[in-house]
């Protein structure tokens, strides 16, 4: 009977503790995508170091991300900054369809992003892609457009210049590579989906880009947020054969404004220390500088609780 009492008397405080765990929910690309691995992995350490229950969700695409975060069916999301800046403002691909409620909550690293062909391909520059077979439209992730386009116009071209090959998004796009339907495929560097394709065919090879002054302003004219990488063979750079110059864009982890500031002042603060975790979750993880989590953008602002983190870590404050 004593026991029991104990266990009557007891019962409300656990229950108030259960209650007080919250879920979110985290909006992420496919399976196969890059960022599907980089979210899942923020979310472990995030539940390890807070009482934040993080629930992963994959989109068919980058706006089905921000779409989430902005109508409040999701607290976060991945991207990169040049796409929330477009859902942010409502221009291109966003065009009259403003998402108003999107926040940075940190920069995670700069990704690297370029086009690859098979090992013993012919097409060895940027410029060798005119009138190839390549992935066209991304309906379902038409970020992969600027992206694209920013990469060839380093070489003076734009998708107008390739014999387009319709898909719907990023894995796709690979999937008819290596069915042989295309030259090549666009994808983020280090993603396991390159991987992939690279045991597949046989191998592949990542393209350059001209990196020289006229080269960069016009992959710049696409969208002022890219910039130029250099990257070293690297076991987890599947491609990358030699030193190789690629297309950098800032990877950051956004979220809703309607998101209370405890919850992102708890996320972000779970993240900053932990960069070991994280790249022992995965190796791209090894980019990611804590002391540069809020990196100023032209346009995007950092949500308030990630502001009030900043300040106490003593970093410079996002705006």
């Amino acid at each position: 009977m004593k026991r029991l009492i104990l266990f009557l008397i007891a019962l409300p405080f656990v229950g108030a503790g259960a209650a007080s765990a919250q879920t979110i929910g985290f909006a992420t690309l496919p399976p196969g995508a890059i960022n599907n691995v980089q979210a899942q992995v923020i979310a472990k350490v995030v539940q390890a170091h807070t009482d934040l229950k993080v629930r992963v969700t994959p989109y068919r695409g980058g706006g089905a991300v921000a779409a989430a975060v902005n109508s409040k069916r999701a607290e976060i999301g991945i991207s990169d900054a040049v796409e929330i800046t477009d859902a942010l403002t409502g221009t291109h691909r966003f065009k009259d369809r403003p998402h108003p409620n999107l926040r940075v909550a940190f920069r995670v690293l700069s990704f690297p992003i370029s086009i690859f062909v098979r090992t013993d391909s012919p097409i060895k520059t940027m410029k060798d892609m005119k009138g190839k077979k390549f992935g066209t439209r991304w309906s379902a992730f038409p970020n992969m457009i600027p992206l694209m386009n920013g990469l060839l116009a380093t070489a003076g071209l734009s998708l107008k210049d390739v014999e387009g090959v319709p898909t719907a998004n990023i894995i796709r796009g690979a999937n008819d590579f290596k069915a042989g339907k295309s030259d090549a495929f666009g994808f983020a560097i280090g993603a396991p989906k390159v991987a992939e394709v690279n045991s597949a065919v046989g191998g592949v090879r990542v393209l350059p880009i001209d990196n020289s002054p006229a080269g960069i302003a016009r992959m710049k004219a696409v969208r002022s947020d890219y910039f130029p990488m250099l990257l070293k063979p690297h076991p987890r750079f599947v491609g990358v054969l030699e030193p190789t110059w690629v297309m950098g864009t800032d990877l950051v982890i956004y979220c809703g404004a309607h998101v209370p500031d405890d919850v992102i002042y708890k996320f972000v603060k779970a993240v900053h220390p932990n960069k070991k975790e994280l790249a022992q979750g995965h190796p791209s993880f090894n980019g990611f500088q804590p002391k540069n989590m809020n990196k100023q953008f032209a346009t995007v602002k950092y949500h308030p609780g990630a502001i009030k983190f900043y300040k106490e870590a003593g970093i410079q404050q996002g705006k």
